[in-house]
């Protein structure tokens, strides 16, 4: 029996600032929300890709990994303790606005070029109780990318 195969480089390199990035999601009153489910205003971010080649694959989607939220398992937890903002998560959405479950397979693709791809997306606050009170509201999250 004989296995053969190639191994391909990836199609398309994440920009150095961008595999570390922080998104500023600024300051919430949070007397804003009044029930659960509630967004802010999204904060835009975006992950550059560089020097993509469209020989082996032509689309890529983005999956999202983190510590979900223990009401909402598609929204990223701000964690727990003193200090820390309760009833409150970051959720994740691609550029049409459709909200990108998170720890699961990419739901949407973008289409690559040739050189450079940037792919957009939105972060929001998004209350997960009826009642959201006060402190540090900081979610961590990685991405993986997926070429077809």
């Amino acid at each position: 029996m004989r296995f053969q195969g190639i191994v391909i480089a990836e199609s398309c390199r994440v920009e150095a600032g961008d595999r570390q990035m922080t998104v500023n999601m600024g300051q919430i009153s949070s007397n804003r929300f009044h029930s659960a489910g509630e967004d802010t205003n999204p904060v835009p971010f975006d992950i550059h890709l560089q020097e993509c080649s469209t020989a082996v694959s032509q689309r890529v989607g983005v999956a999202f990994h983190g510590v979900a939220d223990g009401k909402n398992p598609d929204v990223l937890s701000v964690g727990e303790g003193p200090g820390i903002a309760t009833g409150i998560g970051v959720a994740l959405f691609d550029k049409a606005g459709s909200l990108i479950p998170l720890n699961a397979p990419p739901v949407s693709w973008t289409q690559l070029h040739t050189g450079p791809t940037t792919l957009h997306f939105v972060a929001k606050y998004r209350s997960t109780g009826n009642q959201v009170t006060g402190g540090a509201a900081n979610a961590q999250a990685w991405f993986s990318l997926t070429y077809q």
